[in-house]
């Protein structure tokens, strides 16, 4: 577990210093030497009885039609995977950084500016997850509907989409 005191100061955007101290490298990153300890990161859930209730399942169309643009392909998958950790294990588990970022295609290599820790900032910079205590990082199961605001910034067929969208059920979209 990443156990940096530099954790505990993160601010919303740097996410990334949790692991930037030492990075996380690939066991072939080492092959002269014993292999460090996976770094990892707790995850454990964001309980928001209002998003929780109104919100969207990251792996949900709205996620992929609204969200995603917004986010980022690497985002949103990286939320997508965090949400099906936490349906296997309510309550929390240890995510392994490099392992994760491999599967998502964003290179086991590490640092405060890798794909993967940006991917994590952005998490929080949007507040889909948040540092809750050193080394552990709650993250929201559900996601909120876009804001108003957020709306206003997609492509125009996207804005008349998601008008359609807040007709069939207005109360899910905007609480």
């Amino acid at each position: 577990m990443i156990t940096s005191p530099e954790l505990v100061a993160l601010s919303r955007s740097s996410v990334s210093d949790c692991v930037a101290a030492g990075g996380y490298q690939t066991q072939a990153d080492h092959a002269d030497a014993a292999p460090p300890p996976a770094p990892t990161l707790t995850i454990r859930p964001w309980v928001d009885p209002i998003v929780d209730r109104l919100g969207h399942d990251p792996r949900s169309p709205y996620v992929e039609e609204f969200w995603l643009g917004i986010l980022g392909p690497s985002t949103t998958w990286l939320l997508r995977r965090l949400a099906a950790g936490l349906e296997a294990s309510p309550i929390g588990f240890d995510l392994d950084l490099a392992e994760t970022a491999t599967l998502l295609g964003l290179g086991a290599k590490g640092g405060r500016h890798s794909p993967f820790m940006r991917s994590l900032a952005r998490c929080v910079s949007f507040d889909l997850a948040a540092i809750a205590s050193e080394g552990v990082l709650a993250v929201r199961r559900r996601i909120p509907p876009l804001t108003n605001r957020q709306v206003l910034r997609l492509p125009a067929s996207s804005q008349a989409l998601h008008r359609a969208w807040a007709a069939i059920d207005p109360a899910k979209l905007h609480p």
